[in-house]
């Protein structure tokens, strides 16, 4: 089942390994200007605050995940392609949100399905996520040769990410039924179905909402590298092909998401967490300083800790306070203010900087935005090693 689990995220992230790189450069061969594109990446980013929640729920309620993950996945392949052909801002922006209504949720809904699971059955999700970060860096050295990042009208970019959501939609047939139970067939002891008043008690308590709050702030900064990094290479440092810089991260990010549980078992998940927003204000500081490109490329090892160890101990921490009936929902709702609204907000925020004051600017002040957030979260987030649910890590 590990090994099946492991497939479905690598499958899930090939996707990703082409939209979070090549969708500023799609929009950039497009004729948008920076703040525009910040602007129509918020807008795509707009709908996480509201899709995730809303197909987490369908998907928890229904009883059906992987029905609602399929469709999401069918809706996102063809409204991507819909890039291709805008030409207007408004234009644009409608695409966006039509595309982040279905392409948002698709991580938080496989989140939730996997925890389901390991909540019941036990299992490390490090290793399981690890096929995410193979996906990333496989993805990348194959399309950086074949010139992805050179096309002049963005057609193999529209290409690529068709294919990968076929080969993502064809996956889910991997996800072990044991996670997927239908409506009306509930398994033994389990849970009923939760309903939104029950929901929302349960979400509202300090330290869900506290956490919550470290994670938005981390995330609107960290939007300033996935925004803009391509651009920022390409005007800062004369880089044309920023692919392979981009691999270095996920490279990075392997030994600290494989080993997860071994550290957050050792130094707890909240401070795992900490470590990943320190890890975010020196990068992003960093950006805002280096010199030469020989300065940025020892940065991106710090990805370690902006991805890795920031998304394992995030969802593990939400998966520990949270009860295993609300799993689809917790996740997608985090999910919705952390990378929705936090990546919605820092895109169109960081696309004004860059535009009037320039790419090192946006990276400093950024920078100092997520060390606020870890004094943040050291000041009010409790440690959440209990024990009181199956951790997401395995138990």
């Amino acid at each position: 089942m590990a090994w099946r689990f492991l497939l479905v995220y690598l499958a899930l992230y090939v996707p990703f390994a082409v939209v979070t790189p090549y969708l500023q450069k799609l929009l950039f061969l497009r004729g948008f200007r920076e703040d525009q594109i910040g602007l129509i990446q918020g807008c795509f980013e707009a709908m996480a605050v509201v899709a995730p929640p809303l197909w987490g729920y369908l998907s928890d309620r229904s009883g059906r995940p992987r029905m609602v993950l399929a469709l999401c996945m069918c809706g996102a392949i063809p409204a991507f392609q819909v890039f291709g052909l805008v030409h207007g801002l408004t234009a644009a922006l409608g695409t966006a949100a039509l595309f982040g209504l279905f392409y948002r949720p698709l991580i938080p809904l496989t989140d939730g399905i996997t925890f389901r699971y390991l909540h019941t059955h036990g299992g490390d999700y490090g290793k399981i996520r690890i096929g995410g970060s193979l996906a990333f860096i496989g993805c990348l050295l194959l399309l950086e040769p074949l010139g992805i990042g050179s096309s002049r009208d963005g057609s193999m970019i529209l290409a690529a990410v068709a294919v990968a959501g076929l080969f993502h939609l064809a996956s889910l047939a991997l996800i072990p039924a044991a996670a997927t139970a239908p409506a009306g067939v509930p398994q033994a002891g389990a849970a009923p179905r939760p309903s939104v008043r029950a929901a929302c008690r349960e979400l509202c308590r300090p330290r869900f909402l506290y956490f919550t709050l470290c994670a938005f702030l981390g995330r609107l900064a960290l939007m300033s590298y996935y925004g803009f990094f391509t651009l920022y290479l390409a005007k800062e440092h004369g880089v044309a092909k920023a692919g392979l810089i981009w691999l270095l991260g996920p490279l990075s990010e392997i030994p600290v998401i494989y080993f997860s549980r071994r550290i957050m078992d050792r130094i707890g998940v909240r401070n795992l967490f900490a470590l990943g927003l320190l890890g975010i204000a020196v990068r992003l500081a960093g950006f805002g300083l280096a010199p030469s490109l020989w300065v940025v490329i020892p940065l991106q090892f710090l990805h370690s800790l902006t991805f890795g160890a920031y998304h394992c101990s995030s969802v593990t921490y939400v998966s520990r306070i949270v009860p295993a009936r609300l799993q689809s929902t917790a996740q997608s709702l985090f999910s919705a203010v952390t990378i929705g609204l936090g990546s919605m907000i820092g895109g169109a925020v960081g696309g004004v900087v860059a535009r009037h004051f320039g790419f090192r600017t946006l990276y400093g002040s950024f920078g100092v935005l997520a060390a606020a957030a870890f004094v943040l979260l050291l000041l009010t987030v409790p440690a959440a090693d209990d024990g009181r649910t199956a951790t997401a890590a395995g138990t």
